[in-house]
């Protein structure tokens, strides 16, 4: 059995757009009564574990009050915390929500009594926030033109299309917004196709640009500023899912100081690497869960050589690995290496990860592992999909992947897997790197478009609507229709994406898994239609009534959602530092020095002499990369 790392929230955590007593961190008092007793946050005086207050009974009312609030470590962890704690700052909120979250606090100190040994960390002061009403319908409706996406899923309903269908009607009818595109693209010919729109100059009332494009529209005069905009009508939801997306994205919108577009927020943070190890070979094998690198290493040479398919065949490999070397991140953050992002070095300036020293010993290891058998021969030709398909093959048993366990369950359905954090080489904490939190870009406006608020106010439906949602019939109607499989929710013309969704199904679930204990109606109520969902097909798994463990691996006890979850607690989520556009060396040099990137690390796990990686940092330097880094530098003298 896995341990049970400390960790909880409560399912009646839900997010309520435009109320007063709303705030931006939306953490549960369960939540907080861990978090606050590992040190993860500290109290008003800087302590952990303590946070002084009268008045215990009125503080217990003022939790019952805030008993909705939603999940989430939202602020997650202070850079300038050298324990990476999380400060209890709340973003902003009115006296009644910070009050709430203050109750929770002295509950705390009552259950767990308090203490004066931490370290004291430095208060952030609390913003208020204004209280919002609900907004008024457009009168008379305003007309408003986009372009979209297409999906591989089924997107509308029989007799809809992307002009007709049921969220262009609930904004026309709610609030008075009539949307029309001119066309939908695929996603990966999204990019080019808004390349040309903007070439010709005839861009439509808003839409998605990427990060090179916002600048290139901002050049030539073409968008709206929203610095008024976004403070005066953007949502606390929406504020509260930009807010967790990273401090990065809304600084990434700004140029000469001000707001060019509203961030796509994306799911980068939950995308960060996942080991997982197939439970069937490790019991087998008397293997240890993977706490460290060494063990990670013990279970890829048992893997490799103790025949853990029974077959009587040296035929299976420990660890898996692509051509792009995109599986190999999670290794390589276990050595403090990050590949392909910027970092900042131990004199404060960036630097780029995979020219680093430990990059080098990380590839080293690998080389070892090759040389060894245990990493596929071939493992220099295969994408990601052909490596599953080894895996699917019975031939391997560990692989970095993300939170999901979908795929796997694909190629193994019989052999289940489960999740662990990336393990550290070392004493110090494995830190998961990923890139900057957006989904393809910004939604910018044309210049000169009436109501450029309009985009929140959309914003904000999808997020209250696809999010914090309870009810099953606005659910089917305007999220997914499980019957048809259809992925109504992408009708939405205006997306902002939570970057914990799925983890925190995983904690608004956990309490009842935890304790076998099913929710009342009323906790029930709570529950998003996808929780309940998510929770039965957990039953019918544990029961025996389904065979399907994807779900149980995912958002079950100690799943991949977990494991996510302990990473934002424990302050390891290390984002790329670089979020400004391509800069000019970048255009010019980056695709050739990602090639040679590749190609070098490539031929040194397969036995490429290992001090081939220091000519490659020369090279990496002299062909443009000391350029970048200038570059680089200088954009960050100016934040």
């Amino acid at each position: 059995m896995k341990s049970e790392p400390i960790r909880s929230a409560h399912p009646n955590n839900r997010i309520t757009p435009g109320r007063p007593e709303s705030i931006t961190e939306k953490l549960s008092f369960d939540a907080l009564v861990i978090l606050f007793r590992t040190g993860a946050i500290t109290g008003n005086n800087g302590k952990t574990g303590c946070w002084r207050h009268k008045g215990i009974g009125s503080m217990f009312k003022a939790v019952l009050r805030h008993a909705s609030l939603w999940l989430m470590p939202y602020r997650e962890y202070r850079s300038d915390d050298p324990k990476g704690r999380l400060h209890m700052n709340g973003g902003g909120g009115s006296r009644k929500a910070v009050f709430g979250l203050a109750a929770a606090m002295a509950m705390t100190a009552v259950l767990a009594g308090c203490t004066d040994d931490a370290e004291p960390s430095p208060a952030i002061p609390s913003a208020e926030l204004s209280a919002q009403k609900e907004p008024a319908k457009y009168n008379p409706p305003i007309e408003l033109w986009t372009v979209g996406t297409t999906a591989n899923a089924p997107v509308y309903a029989q007799g809809d299309e992307m002009n007709d269908n049921e969220w262009s009607r609930y904004l026309r009818d709610s609030l008075g917004i009539i949307v029309k595109k001119r066309w939908e693209a695929p996603n990966d010919q999204l990019e080019q196709k808004t390349n040309l729109m903007i070439a010709s100059g005839d861009i439509p009332d808003f839409f998605v640009a990427t990060p090179t494009q916002l600048v290139q529209l901002q050049r030539a005069d073409l968008i709206e500023p929203l610095s008024d905009v976004y403070p005066q009508y953007a949502s606390v939801a929406v504020k509260t899912v930009i807010e967790q997306a990273g401090p990065e994205v809304l600084e990434a919108a700004k140029i000469d100081g001000k707001l060019m577009g509203i961030p796509f927020t994306g799911v980068a943070k939950e995308s960060v690497p996942v080991l997982w190890i197939r439970e069937d070979w490790r019991r087998k094998l008397d293997l240890p869960q993977p706490r460290t690198m060494d063990d990670l290493l013990l279970i890829a040479e048992a893997f490799t050589n103790r025949d853990p398919d029974g077959n009587g065949s040296n035929d299976t490999f420990g660890l898996g690995l692509d051509k792009l070397l995109n599986m190999a991140v999670g290794f390589f953050n276990g050595y403090h290496a990050y590949k392909g992002i910027w970092i900042r070095d131990s004199a404060g300036q960036l630097a780029y990860g995979s020219i680093q020293p430990e990059m080098k010993k990380a590839v080293g290891k690998l080389r070892e592992m090759y040389r060894a058998g245990q990493i596929d021969a071939d493992f220099g030709i295969k994408e990601s999909a052909k490596v599953y398909q080894t895996l699917g093959s019975g031939k391997l048993g560990m692989v970095f992947g993300s939170i999901s366990a979908a795929t796997l369950y694909q190629q193994t359905p019989d052999s289940r897997w489960f999740a662990y954090a990336a393990p550290s080489a070392d004493s110090r904490k494995t830190m998961v790197q990923h890139g900057l939190n957006l989904n393809n870009g910004f939604w910018v406006v044309k210049k000169g478009t009436p109501n450029p608020e309009a985009i929140l106010r959309m914003a904000d439906e999808f997020v209250r609507m696809f999010y914090a949602n309870t009810k099953d019939d606005v659910y089917r109607r305007y999220n997914f229709d499980i019957a048809s499989k259809t992925s109504i929710w992408m009708q939405s013309p205006v997306k902002l994406y939570k970057s914990y969704k799925n983890a925190e199904i995983s904690a608004h679930l956990e309490p009842y898994l935890r304790s076998g204990k099913d929710p009342g109606d009323g906790e029930k109520a709570l529950l998003t239609p996808e929780e309940r969902e998510k929770y039965v097909q957990i039953k019918d798994y544990s029961s025996g009534k389904s065979a399907d463990w994807s779900v149980i691996a995912r958002n079950g006890l100690d799943g991949g959602g977990t494991v996510i979850l302990e990473y934002v607690k424990n302050g390891q989520m290390l984002p790329d530092r670089y979020y400004g556009p391509p800069t000019k060396r970048m255009v010019q040099k980056q695709a050739n020095l990602s090639r040679l990137e590749e190609e070098v690390l490539t031929k040194i796990i397969m036995g490429a002499p290992l001090e081939d990686f220091d000519k490659f940092v020369d090279d990496w330097r002299r062909l443009g990369g000391d350029e970048m880094t200038k570059e680089v530098n200088e954009w960050a003298g100016t934040k």
